[in-house]
């Protein structure tokens, strides 16, 4: 996940950056400028990705990832998807081919922690060194995917919208949670009914709009609890009255409370 575009096949792969070879696994190390943001993409390898900010977003078509400081997450091969964190990042990651990748989830995943995981993922990008691959790299390499394992991670069903209209909706409400323009101010805007808005936040998301446009913001300030910002504080720029209303929201979005949120995340 860095720049933007899909993989090639061969040479150079345009997103991430890494160098197309016959080996079944290629490691690979990349940093981010604050706020940095990596548009839609796919890559023709699964990536095993490991963050070492405190929290990184990904975007797949059906859910928001939000990944905190030295956890995994897997996306296989094809799975289209965009990143953001804002602050200055790292990543280390596993490009794994689709034939070494028989064991891995078929579909994007966290993966469990409290394994050696990280650390191996972090050597493997680190040392990765395509001219000289030695045994102790291919054995190194073979043992981390041997131990993902799914988790549920922090995450959220959250559809991204195809319709240009709905996306931009979407865009303004993650940028600013408290953003709480109804369908009739959005359809001056779009120069879209307010009818037909509703049927097509319905049709993209299977929600109505208020509990399409509450989880997005929920998402949004899960990720800001994610960097130490204080519950009272995120609630309020949420758009929240008081405290009490956030946690229950958020509680009945992640099956947790804000507190237990951040302590799950090591925040």
């Amino acid at each position: 996940m860095s720049p933007s575009g899909q993989d090639g096949g061969s040479g150079k792969d345009p997103v991430s950056g890494h160098e197309e070879t016959d080996t079944p696994v290629i490691g690979h190390a990349a940093s981010f400028a604050p706020g940095a943001s990596v548009p839609w993409h796919t890559h023709d390898r699964g990536q095993l990705a490991l963050t070492l900010a405190r929290v990184m977003r990904v975007e797949t078509p059906q859910r928001v990832w939000l990944v905190p400081r030295g956890s995994v997450l897997w996306l296989p091969a094809g799975t289209p998807h965009r990143s953001l964190a804002p602050e200055e990042r790292s990543m280390r990651s596993l490009f794994v081919r689709d034939d070494g990748a028989g064991a891995l989830p078929d579909s994007p995943s966290a993966v469990e922690q409290g394994t050696p995981l990280a650390d191996m993922v972090t050597w493997l990008a680190e040392t990765y060194d395509r001219e000289r691959l030695d045994r102790a790299w291919t054995t190194v390499a073979g043992a981390a995917l041997a131990l993902v394992r799914p988790a549920p991670g922090l995450s959220v069903r959250l559809p991204r919208p195809g319709d240009p209209a709905v996306a931009r909706i979407a865009d303004a409400v993650s940028a600013d949670p408290s953003d709480e323009r109804s369908l009739e101010e959005w359809g001056d805007i779009l120069a879209v009914s307010p009818r037909t808005l509703r049927r097509r936040v319905q049709a993209e998301t299977g929600m109505t709009y208020r509990d399409w446009r509450r989880y997005l913001a929920l998402t949004a300030a899960a990720e800001k609890l994610l960097t130490g910002d204080r519950v009272t504080d995120v609630a309020f720029e949420a758009g929240y009255a008081t405290s009490s209303a956030f946690v229950a929201a958020f509680h009945k979005a992640f099956q947790v409370t804000p507190g237990q949120f951040q302590r799950l995340a090591g925040g």
